[in-house]
Protein backbone atom coordinates (compact mmCIF):
# COMPACT_ATOMS: atom_id res chain seq x y z
CA UNK A 1 0.00 0.00 0.00
CA UNK A 2 1.40 3.39 -0.98
CA UNK A 3 2.18 6.03 1.62
CA UNK A 4 0.08 8.47 -0.40
CA UNK A 5 -3.00 6.34 0.28
CA UNK A 6 -5.22 7.88 2.97
CA UNK A 7 -5.70 4.60 4.82
CA UNK A 8 -1.91 4.03 4.86
CA UNK A 9 -1.31 7.50 6.31
CA UNK A 10 -3.97 6.87 8.93
CA UNK A 11 -2.43 3.51 9.91
CA UNK A 12 1.09 4.94 10.27
CA UNK A 13 -0.14 7.91 12.28
CA UNK A 14 -2.17 5.64 14.57
CA UNK A 15 0.86 3.52 15.49
CA UNK A 16 3.10 6.50 16.11
CA UNK A 17 3.79 6.76 19.89
CA UNK A 18 2.95 10.47 19.94
CA UNK A 19 -0.42 10.07 18.25
CA UNK A 20 -1.47 6.82 19.91
CA UNK A 21 -2.88 9.01 22.65
CA UNK A 22 -5.47 10.41 20.22
CA UNK A 23 -9.02 9.24 19.67
CA UNK A 24 -10.06 8.33 16.08
CA UNK A 25 -11.82 11.65 15.54
CA UNK A 26 -8.75 13.53 16.77
CA UNK A 27 -6.53 11.60 14.38
CA UNK A 28 -8.87 12.44 11.51
CA UNK A 29 -8.58 16.12 12.42
CA UNK A 30 -4.77 15.90 12.24
CA UNK A 31 -4.93 14.10 8.87
CA UNK A 32 -7.35 16.68 7.49
CA UNK A 33 -4.88 19.53 8.00
CA UNK A 34 -1.64 17.63 7.28
CA UNK A 35 0.15 17.66 3.91
CA UNK A 36 2.44 15.17 2.16
CA UNK A 37 6.11 15.96 1.69
CA UNK A 38 8.54 13.93 -0.45
CA UNK A 39 12.31 13.88 -0.05
CA UNK A 40 14.95 12.44 -2.35
CA UNK A 41 17.82 10.44 -0.87
CA UNK A 42 20.32 12.81 0.75
CA UNK A 43 17.89 15.74 0.91
CA UNK A 44 17.91 17.85 4.08
CA UNK A 45 14.59 18.10 5.89
CA UNK A 46 15.64 20.28 8.85
CA UNK A 47 18.75 22.17 9.92
CA UNK A 48 19.70 22.66 13.55
CA UNK A 49 18.91 26.19 14.73
CA UNK A 50 16.37 26.89 11.98
CA UNK A 51 12.82 27.92 12.74
CA UNK A 52 10.60 24.85 12.91
CA UNK A 53 7.54 24.65 10.64
CA UNK A 54 6.00 21.96 12.85
CA UNK A 55 6.44 18.19 12.94
CA UNK A 56 6.83 15.42 10.38
CA UNK A 57 5.67 11.82 10.59
CA UNK A 58 7.67 9.32 8.53
CA UNK A 59 5.36 7.39 6.21
CA UNK A 60 8.00 5.73 4.02
CA UNK A 61 11.80 5.73 4.16
CA UNK A 62 14.37 6.55 6.84
CA UNK A 63 15.54 9.87 8.29
CA UNK A 64 18.91 10.35 9.97
CA UNK A 65 18.94 12.71 12.95
CA UNK A 66 22.41 14.14 13.59
CA UNK A 67 24.25 17.01 15.21
CA UNK A 68 27.75 18.47 14.92
CA UNK A 69 30.27 18.29 17.76
CA UNK A 70 32.49 21.17 18.83
CA UNK A 71 35.38 19.81 16.76
CA UNK A 72 33.22 19.70 13.62
CA UNK A 73 32.38 15.97 13.59
CA UNK A 74 28.89 14.95 12.55
CA UNK A 75 27.32 12.72 15.21
CA UNK A 76 24.36 10.46 14.43
CA UNK A 77 21.79 10.54 17.23
CA UNK A 78 19.20 8.15 15.82
CA UNK A 79 17.68 6.81 12.60
CA UNK A 80 13.91 7.18 12.30
CA UNK A 81 11.52 5.12 10.17
CA UNK A 82 7.79 4.73 9.46
CA UNK A 83 5.65 5.84 12.38
CA UNK A 84 8.39 7.95 13.97
CA UNK A 85 7.87 11.67 14.53
CA UNK A 86 10.44 14.38 13.78
CA UNK A 87 10.17 17.71 15.56
CA UNK A 88 7.55 16.89 18.17
CA UNK A 89 9.23 19.15 20.76
CA UNK A 90 9.22 22.12 18.41
CA UNK A 91 5.61 21.31 17.54
CA UNK A 92 4.72 22.03 21.15
CA UNK A 93 7.17 24.73 22.30
CA UNK A 94 7.99 26.50 19.03
CA UNK A 95 11.72 26.49 19.75
CA UNK A 96 14.29 26.21 16.91
CA UNK A 97 15.18 22.81 15.48
CA UNK A 98 17.61 20.97 17.81
CA UNK A 99 19.31 18.66 15.25
CA UNK A 100 19.79 18.10 11.52
CA UNK A 101 17.40 15.71 9.74
CA UNK A 102 18.48 14.15 6.44
CA UNK A 103 16.87 11.49 4.23
CA UNK A 104 18.88 8.25 4.10
CA UNK A 105 16.67 7.15 1.20
CA UNK A 106 13.65 8.42 -0.71
CA UNK A 107 11.04 9.38 1.90
CA UNK A 108 7.37 10.26 2.16
CA UNK A 109 6.45 12.38 5.20
CA UNK A 110 3.30 13.77 6.70
CA UNK A 111 3.83 17.44 7.56
CA UNK A 112 1.87 18.85 10.53
CA UNK A 113 1.82 22.63 10.79
CA UNK A 114 2.28 23.95 14.33
CA UNK A 115 -0.37 26.67 14.33
CA UNK A 116 -3.15 24.33 13.25
CA UNK A 117 -2.07 21.66 15.71
CA UNK A 118 -2.06 24.13 18.61
CA UNK A 119 -5.60 25.22 17.73
CA UNK A 120 -6.63 21.58 18.01
CA UNK A 121 -4.93 21.27 21.41
CA UNK A 122 -6.60 24.42 22.73
CA UNK A 123 -9.96 22.81 22.06
CA UNK A 124 -9.33 19.79 24.32
CA UNK A 125 -7.75 19.85 27.77
CA UNK A 126 -8.08 16.04 27.89
CA UNK A 127 -6.02 15.67 24.71
CA UNK A 128 -3.34 17.96 26.17
CA UNK A 129 -3.07 15.75 29.27
CA UNK A 130 -2.79 12.59 27.17
CA UNK A 131 -0.02 14.08 25.04
CA UNK A 132 1.81 15.27 28.16
CA UNK A 133 1.79 11.69 29.44
CA UNK A 134 3.25 10.41 26.15
CA UNK A 135 6.02 13.02 26.15
CA UNK A 136 6.81 12.29 29.81
CA UNK A 137 7.24 8.58 29.04
CA UNK A 138 9.61 9.46 26.21
CA UNK A 139 11.62 11.65 28.57
CA UNK A 140 11.90 8.75 31.03
CA UNK A 141 13.17 6.48 28.24
CA UNK A 142 15.71 9.12 27.22
CA UNK A 143 16.94 9.36 30.81
CA UNK A 144 17.28 5.57 30.96
CA UNK A 145 19.25 5.57 27.70
CA UNK A 146 21.54 8.26 29.10
CA UNK A 147 22.16 6.15 32.21
CA UNK A 148 23.06 3.21 29.96
CA UNK A 149 25.52 5.39 28.08
CA UNK A 150 27.22 6.45 31.30
CA UNK A 151 27.21 3.20 33.28
CA UNK A 152 27.19 0.18 30.96
CA UNK A 153 30.24 -1.16 29.09
CA UNK A 154 30.44 -0.52 25.34
CA UNK A 155 29.61 -4.12 24.24
CA UNK A 156 26.33 -3.92 26.15
CA UNK A 157 25.46 -0.50 24.72
CA UNK A 158 26.31 -1.62 21.20
CA UNK A 159 24.44 -4.92 21.56
CA UNK A 160 21.31 -3.12 22.74
CA UNK A 161 21.45 -0.70 19.80
CA UNK A 162 21.78 -3.55 17.30
CA UNK A 163 18.92 -5.47 18.90
CA UNK A 164 16.72 -2.35 18.84
CA UNK A 165 17.54 -1.72 15.19
CA UNK A 166 16.79 -5.36 14.37
CA UNK A 167 13.45 -5.09 16.17
CA UNK A 168 12.41 -1.81 14.55
CA UNK A 169 13.99 -2.07 11.10
CA UNK A 170 14.73 -5.77 10.69
CA UNK A 171 13.78 -8.23 7.96
CA UNK A 172 13.67 -11.98 8.74
CA UNK A 173 16.28 -13.94 6.77
CA UNK A 174 17.48 -17.55 7.09
CA UNK A 175 19.15 -17.85 10.46
CA UNK A 176 18.50 -14.36 11.75
CA UNK A 177 17.25 -10.79 11.25
CA UNK A 178 18.87 -8.41 8.75
CA UNK A 179 19.00 -4.75 9.80
CA UNK A 180 17.83 -2.66 6.84
CA UNK A 181 19.38 0.56 8.17
CA UNK A 182 22.87 1.24 6.81
CA UNK A 183 25.01 2.73 9.58
CA UNK A 184 28.76 3.13 9.43
CA UNK A 185 30.98 2.16 12.35
CA UNK A 186 31.45 5.88 12.91
CA UNK A 187 27.67 6.32 13.16
CA UNK A 188 27.36 3.41 15.60
CA UNK A 189 30.22 4.81 17.66
CA UNK A 190 28.45 8.14 17.90
CA UNK A 191 25.21 6.49 18.99
CA UNK A 192 26.80 4.34 21.72
CA UNK A 193 29.47 6.82 22.81
CA UNK A 194 32.50 4.84 21.66
CA UNK A 195 35.28 5.25 19.13
CA UNK A 196 35.07 3.80 15.63
CA UNK A 197 38.01 1.54 16.44
CA UNK A 198 36.37 0.04 19.54
CA UNK A 199 33.08 -0.48 17.72
CA UNK A 200 34.87 -2.18 14.82
CA UNK A 201 36.79 -4.44 17.23
CA UNK A 202 33.58 -5.54 18.97
CA UNK A 203 31.76 -6.14 15.69
CA UNK A 204 34.65 -8.33 14.50
CA UNK A 205 34.50 -10.34 17.73
CA UNK A 206 30.77 -10.93 17.25
CA UNK A 207 31.25 -11.76 13.59
CA UNK A 208 33.99 -14.28 14.38
CA UNK A 209 31.77 -15.92 17.02
CA UNK A 210 28.80 -16.16 14.64
CA UNK A 211 26.64 -13.67 16.56
CA UNK A 212 26.29 -11.31 13.59
CA UNK A 213 26.89 -11.35 9.86
CA UNK A 214 27.91 -8.44 7.63
CA UNK A 215 27.20 -8.22 3.93
CA UNK A 216 26.94 -5.25 1.57
CA UNK A 217 26.92 -2.65 4.34
CA UNK A 218 24.11 -4.32 6.26
CA UNK A 219 24.33 -6.39 9.41
CA UNK A 220 22.36 -9.50 10.31
CA UNK A 221 21.72 -10.49 13.91
CA UNK A 222 22.24 -14.26 14.05
CA UNK A 223 22.48 -14.86 17.81
CA UNK A 224 20.61 -12.20 19.80
CA UNK A 225 21.43 -14.04 23.03
CA UNK A 226 25.12 -13.18 22.55
CA UNK A 227 24.33 -9.49 22.03
CA UNK A 228 22.34 -9.51 25.26
CA UNK A 229 25.22 -10.84 27.34
CA UNK A 230 26.86 -8.59 29.92
CA UNK A 231 30.62 -9.23 29.93
CA UNK A 232 32.18 -10.29 33.23
CA UNK A 233 34.31 -7.77 35.05
CA UNK A 234 38.01 -8.21 34.49
CA UNK A 235 40.16 -8.46 37.55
Amino acid sequence: MSGTDASARRAVLARSPLFQAMQPAELEAVLAQATLKRLARGAVLLRRGAESPGAFVVIEGQIRIATTSEDGREVTLVVLGPGDVIGEMSLIDGEPVSADATALEACVLLAIERGRFLRQLRGSADLCLRLMAVLTRRLRRSNAALEDMMLLPLPVRLGRVLLRLASEYGTPVPGGTRIEVRLSQKDLGAIVGGSREKVNRQLRLWEDSGAIGRDGGRMTVLRPDVLEEIPAERG
